[in-house]
C-alpha cells in the first residue's frame, strides 16, 4: 500500500477512505476524519466478495471494495453540511464514476490489477436484494406506468408512494436498450431525459419558481450529456426525481413560514459557511437592512450570533465523535483562525475544545468502570 497515492486519490476523488473488517473501522491515512462508525459497521456487512457495492443511507452513498474475504475499503464522499439540489448531482457524480473508482482504490491498495466485478446497489434503510447493473430491459409499457405515477406522487409530496414507485422504475431493468437497440447508451440518456421532461412540466404546474426549475433541468440534462456512458443506471433513476422532489417540497415549506424561520433554516442549512448578510438577503430576496430586526424581534439575537452558537454545537459533536485536530475543526466551520475559534468555544462553554473533549473521554471511561 502506498499511502501518498492513496492520499492523492483522496484529494483527487473528494472522497475519504477507511479500512473495515468483521466489526471494525479504521483510517488507513495519517489524517482523522468525521465519520459514524455504527454506520459503516453496518454498511460493511453487506460487503460480499465477487462484487464492488455502492450503499445509499440518509442523502448519501458509500462504495465497498472487498480486499479478503472479511475485510475491504470504504470510499465515501467527504462530508458537507449544505443541503440543497447540489447534493444531488454530486450523488449522481459519485455513482457514475463508482466502478472505476473502486478499481483504482483496489489498485492502489493491493498493487495489482482489480477484478472486473459487477457493482450490486443497496438502501441502508430498506436492506432486500441488491439491484444489480447487469440485466437488460424487461418490460418498457410498466416502467412509463409507474413514472407516471411517480411524478403525480412528487406533485402530492408524498414521499412513500414516491419512494415506491421509484423502486418499481427500477424493477422493470430498463438500461437503456428500451429505446434504441443500435445504440444503448443513448437509450439510457433518451430515459432519463424523459423522466427529466416529465417532472419539469409537473413542476412548472406546481408553482415551482421557473429559474429553479430550469436550472435543475439543464444541469440534469448537461450531467447526462457529458457521460461517455450511463453507469449504474438506477443510482441515475433514483437521485434525479430527488431532486426535483426535495426542491418542491423546500418551496412549498417557505410559502408557509414567515421571514425569521425562513432566516433561521438558511443559517442552519449553512451553518459550516462562513455566512454574510448579503448571502442571506441574496437567497431568501430580503433586504439586509431589516434582516438582523426581523430575525431578532422572534429568535432574541443576531444572526451572527445564532450561527455562532450553531457552529459551537457543530464543534462539540465534531469534538466528541471524531479524532479531528482543533485546527481541522476550526478550517471545516469557517472560522478565521484557530486561535478565534479556540476563544469563541471557550467564551461559549466555559472552557477550551480540548478540555471539552478531555472531558467527554473521561466521562465515558467513568462509565465503563462503574
Amino acid at each position: 500500500m502506498n499511502k501518498d497515492e492513496l492520499v492523492f486519490l483522496e484529494k483527487i476523488a473528494s472522497t475519504d477512505i477507511f479500512l473495515y473488517n468483521k466489526d471494525s473501522i479504521k483510517t488507513i491515512l495519517d489524517s482523522p476524519k468525521h465519520y459514524n462508525h455504527g454506520l459503516m459497521i453496518r454498511a460493511a456487512k453487506l460487503s460480499r466478495e465477487g462484487f464492488y457495492s455502492l450503499v445509499k443511507y440518509n442523502s448519501g452513498y458509500m462504495l465497498l471494495v472487498p480486499l479478503a474475504k472479511e475485510n475491504g475499503l470504504i470510499l465515501s464522499p467527504k462530508i458537507d453540511s449544505l443541503n440543497n439540489s447540489e447534493n444531488s448531482f454530486s450523488n449522481i457524480d459519485f455513482i457514475n464514476h463508482s466502478t472505476s473508482l473502486a478499481k483504482l482504490a483496489y489498485f492502489l491498495y493491493k498493487k495489482e490489477s482489480a477484478p472486473n466485478w459487477n457493482l450490486v446497489i443497496y438502501n441502508l434503510n430498506e436492506i432486500n436484494d441488491p439491484v444489480q447493473q447487469v440485466q437488460p430491459m424487461k418490460n418498457l409499457h410498466d416502467f412509463h406506468r409507474y413514472a407516471n405515477k411517480m411524478v403525480d406522487s412528487f406533485a402530492q409530496l408524498d414521499d412513500k408512494k414516491f419512494k415506491i414507485y421509484i423502486n418499481k422504475m427500477k424493477n422493470c431493468q430498463v438500461f437503456g436498450n428500451a429505446l434504441t437497440t443500435s445504440n444503448i447508451i443513448r437509450g439510457e440518456k433518451d430515459i432519463l431525459i424523459d423522466i427529466i421532461s416529465k417532472l419539469t412540466d409537473r413542476a412548472e404546474k406546481e408553482g415551482l419558481p421557473f429559474e429553479k426549475v430550469v436550472f435543475i433541468q439543464s444541469l440534469s440534462v448537461q450531467k447526462i450529456e457529458l457521460q461517455a456512458n450511463i453507469l449504474n443506471f438506477n443510482g441515475w433513476l433514483e437521485e434525479i426525481p430527488y431532486t426535483y422532489f426535495n426542491e418542491l417540497k423546500k418551496w412549498r415549506e417557505n410559502l408557509f413560514i414567515d421571514k425569521a424561520d425562513k432566516i433561521e433554516r438558511y443559517l442552519r442549512r449553512n451553518s459550516r459557511e462562513n455566512i454574510k448578510l448579503k448571502d442571506i438577503g441574496n437567497e431568501l430576496e430580503i433586504s439586509e437592512q431589516s434582516l438582523n430586526t426581523i430575525f431578532k424581534k422572534k429568535y432574541g439575537m443576531t444572526t451572527k450570533k445564532y450561527l455562532t452558537q450553531l457552529k459551537i454545537e457543530n464543534a462539540k459533536e465534531l469534538l466528541t465523535t471524531t479524532q479531528l485536530k482543533i485546527h481541522d475543526i476550526s478550517e471545516y466551520l469557517s472560522f478565521i483562525d484557530e486561535s478565534y475559534f479556540i476563544s469563541t468555544f471557550n467564551k461559549a462553554c466555559g472552557m477550551t475544545p480540548s478540555k471539552y473533549r478531555q472531558n467527554y473521554i473521561e466521562k465515558l471511561l467513568n462509565k465503563k468502570s462503574v
